[in-house]
Order: structure tokens, then sequence, then C-alpha cells
């Protein structure tokens, strides 16, 4: 899978790092400039967006302009990498859209279908012999549609979204490096590298945002990458560490429905009622909820990664105790007042 042959693994790996990261660093300045020339900010409202001034969207193409580049040099276009990076592109795109204008829910998963579509006809589709294809299709749309949307709905504080991806594609790069997989390892590599050259610029007090475009782009790629691990191999209840290594994201998703369920509220309706947000309300500055955010996200992910090596008994003790230990945060958190 790689252009160049005759080199450790980890030589691709950290060259992949070095230019995403180094041309993130140069572009997302520029694209920061670009968005604040056309307008194409993120403006206070006093209500969700409480940010002392606008701030620029665009990050996310910074972020995948960065990736790309990397990804071309050192790696054959196969028809699984091609079907990943035309979709991602199409999420891309549906996210800029979005944040230039306003897409109704009801597009923007029409669009994320599409999407998934693409990258299930490219060979890249969630495969467990015991169900049947057709069931598997439907695990991955569903799969797809959790993650892509999950990363989004956590991109409330400067830095969450883009440390806890950088956090989740780490873990990746360590799965696939274990089963010798170059492309999972140099795609997983690319990305940590831009998101560190964007975070830079997105830590508090952000001077850039992902906007849809970026926090779409991670939650696709990252779950259009995940479906690729071999996490079974020597333990058959392995799949759960993929659930595992998403941890942080998907507990968002699975919160956020229940509280505005309980609420009668539309689960696609904006709140306060983000973790995040509840945390930063209890006592913690942004710097110290997105600290906390991606230590969750290391945590939960070494377990993920250690379960695959333990007795299916023994890996489901560790993954009831990640279970355990968020189901007793989400209990805690929803004791928050949020209403002041």
């Amino acid at each position: 899978m790689t252009v160049f042959r005759g080199f450790p693994m980890a030589a691709y790996a950290g060259a992949s790092f070095l230019a995403s990261c180094l041309l993130s660093l140069y572009l997302t300045p520029i694209f920061r400039d670009a968005a604040n020339r056309f307008g194409i900010v993120d403006r206070p409202d006093g209500r969700l967006k409480n940010q002392e001034e606008a701030v620029s969207y665009l990050g996310g193409l910074a972020v995948f302009s960065s990736m790309l580049f990397p990804v071309a040099i050192f790696l054959q276009f196969s028809d699984r990498l091609m079907g990943l990076l035309l979709a991602s592109t199409i999420i891309v795109l549906l996210g800029l859209i979005d944040d230039i204008g306003n897409l109704s829910p009801r597009i923007k998963f029409l669009v994320q279908v599409i999407a998934v579509f693409l990258m299930i006809k490219s060979g890249i589709r969630i495969r467990v012999a015991v169900l049947p294809p057709l069931a598997c299709v439907v695990l991955t749309f569903l799969w797809m549609i959790l993650m892509t949307n999950g990363f989004n709905l956590i991109d409330v504080m400067d830095g969450l979204a883009a440390g806890v991806a950088v956090v989740s594609a780490a873990a990746l790069a360590v799965v696939f490096s274990l089963r010798g997989n170059a492309m999972g390892v140099i795609l997983c590599a690319s990305l940590c590298g831009a998101l560190a050259g964007f975070l830079r610029h997105n830590r508090s007090p952000a001077q850039i945002y992902l906007g849809d475009a970026g926090s779409l782009f991670l939650g696709f790629l990252l779950g259009g990458l995940a479906i690729g691990g071999d996490y079974t191999l020597r333990n058959r209840f392995g799949w759960i560490s993929a659930v595992v290594i998403f941890a942080v994201p998907l507990f968002e998703i699975v919160f956020l429905s229940y509280l505005r369920f309980r609420r009668g509220m539309s689960i696609l309706a904006g709140s306060r009622d983000h973790f995040s947000l509840r945390l930063r309300k209890w006592r913690l500055t942004t710097r110290q909820t997105v600290a906390a955010s991606c230590a969750a996200a290391v945590a939960s992910a070494a377990v993920g990664i250690l379960a695959m090596f333990l007795t299916p008994a023994a890996s489901l003790v560790g993954y009831g105790a990640v279970l355990a230990a968020f189901l007793g945060v989400a209990v805690w958190l929803k004791a928050i007042d949020m209403s002041l």
C-alpha cells in the first residue's frame, strides 16, 4: 500500500505526521484570514455562542487539506482508500455549505447517507460472521451516522473535538500498527499531524473553529477507519474496543439524546446540555474541561486496546468498568443545574 518500500512503517508514520503538522501550521492562518475576509465566521448570539467576538470557520478545510498531501505521497490509491477519501470529501463539502448557510437536518442526514453508501461501495463495511450481509450494511450505516454526528456534537468548546480526535486517531494508529496495516497507520498519523498544527490556533481562546466541515469530517473519517481495524484476532469480544476507543463522542450523543428526549425536545435541537458545558458550569475552565475530556478519551482508548489481548471474560470486565464510569459521570452531570 505504500509508495516507497524498504523503510519501516514507523518512518512513514513519522514523516506523514511531520508533513501534515507543518502544512497545517502554514495553512490554518491562511484559511482563518480567508474566512474573515469573506465573512465565514461564527458570531456570538448570547445563547449557545458566548465567545467575545466572531471566530473564523474553515478550520476543517485546513485540516482536510493538510492531511491529504502526505497521504498522496506515501500511499498507493486503492479502491478502498479512494472510496473513503471521496466520501469524506462529500462530508467536508456538506459541512462547508452548512457553515456558509444553514442546511436542514433532513438534508444533512440524506447527504451523510449518500456518503456512507459510496464508502460501502468501495468495500468498507462492518463484517460480522454471524450476521447476514444486509444486517452488516445496516450496522455500518448506523455506526457511521453516530460517529459523524458524535464529533459534531462535542465541537462546542475551543480545542475539544480536535483534541479528542487526536486521541482517537492515535489509538487507531496503534491498532493498525499491531496488525501491520500501513494504510491505516499513515492515514491516522497524517490526521494527527494536521490536527496538532490546527490546535495551535484552535486552543482557548480559539482563533479559528473546525466548523461543521471539520467536525463532520473527523467523525466520518475516524468512523470509516475504525471499520478497517482488526480487533478480534485474540478475543472474540474485541470488536467492543472500537466502541470504547470512541467513548467520549458516543457518550455525548447518547447523553444529549436522553436529556432532550426526557424534555420532549427534538434530539437535533440546540441546548446547553452538552457534557462539556456542564463541566464548565460546574467549576472547570475551558482548558481544564478539554484536558479532562482528552484524559477520559485516553483512559477509555487504553482500556480498549488492552482488552483486545485479554481473555474474553477479562475484557468484559474492562469494558464494563468503562461503561460504569461513564454512567456514573452521566448521573453526576445530569444533576448540574443549567437553568441559570
